[in-house]
């Protein structure tokens, strides 16, 4: 499945500049970045979107509930 999204983006960025560079349309460019960087996060975290909070069902205070948001919202 495929869908559009349209970006505002700084002019700084020289976006167009590193897409000629590579030789790809603006639109491959972004999104093969886009791509890299999910897959890096998610290696990074240990694969799943909840694999860096997993950890907390062994935590020593079984009552999470006073640091919920700053667990959650880091």
């Amino acid at each position: 499945m495929s869908f559009k999204v349209q970006i505002a983006r700084p002019d700084d960025l020289a976006l167009k500049q590193a897409a000629a560079r590579e030789k790809l349309p603006l639109a491959q460019l972004i999104l093969e970045t886009t791509v890299m960087r999910l897959r890096q996060t998610r290696s990074q975290s240990g694969g799943g979107p909840f694999a860096s909070i997993t950890n907390l069902v062994d935590a020593q205070d079984a009552d999470l509930s006073d640091s919920v948001d700053e667990i959650l919202y880091k």
